[in-house]
């Protein structure tokens, strides 16, 4: 069993090669070791072992070993702290661009529903409108395509974080219910991304609609 008195005193001849933001050891009721570190922001550099640690020879293997053990974890809490923040630089303009878009599609859907109670002297203004509002929406859907593939690369470089991507996502301050947000191959090639072809089908739709009724009322000015 593994004494606190032990990894203090190897804590104690490794004292020179501590990360910065190393505080302490403890040993935890589990019998295994606990260090305690001062908050990263995730601007700091990889931590990595000084090599001067490995050929000190006042540092014995076991003290070699806390120190590697106490790198690894500095590592890991860098490199979930490094996720967030980047996921926090991407806030503001996602932010905005969603909240773009989902404007856009709330004039879009108004628009559209506007027009069955439109009479026929209106008519042509009120497709003009709504074609106007459909481009508006696609446009802020490639948008936000940009900025969703721009979160999406950033998941991607932190694949290996130990942070569940919700609990990433809230640490940034990113709200992202009802976002759109595909998987990484969704963002590569010429293909229509996720957003786009979204809004593509709901236009379609919305026009079938218009053609139908066209065809249907025999009025071909609105086909």
């Amino acid at each position: 069993m593994i004494s606190l008195y032990y990894v203090t005193k190897l804590a104690e001849q490794a004292a020179a090669y501590h990360h910065p933001h190393f505080r302490g050891v403890t040993k935890t009721e589990y019998n295994t070791i606990r260090f305690d570190f001062a908050e990263f922001t995730g601007a700091e550099t990889d931590p990595d072992l000084p090599r001067k640690a490995w050929d000190d020879p006042q540092v014995t293997a076991a003290a070699r070993d806390l120190l590697e053990e106490e790198y690894r974890e500095a590592h890991n809490l860098w490199y979930d702290a490094a996720y967030v923040r980047a996921l926090t630089a991407l806030r503001p303009a996602a932010t905005q661009a969603w909240g773009t878009f989902d404007q856009a599609r709330t004039q879009l859907d108004e628009v559209f529903a506007a027009l069955a109670t439109t009479d026929d002297t209106h008519w042509h203004a009120a497709v003009s409108r709504l074609v106007t509002a459909q481009d508006q929406a696609l446009d802020a859907a490639r948008a936000w395509d940009e900025q969703a593939a721009a979160l999406v690369e950033v998941n991607e470089r932190f694949l290996y974080s130990d942070l569940p991507r919700r609990d990433a996502y809230a640490r940034a301050g990113l709200d992202t219910t009802g976002w759109v947000i595909g998987d990484s191959y969704n963002y590569r090639g010429y293909g229509e991304r996720p957003l786009v072809r979204q809004m593509s089908a709901v236009i379609t739709q919305q026009r079938e609609h218009l053609q139908t009724v066209a065809s249907l009322t025999g009025d071909r000015a609105r086909s």
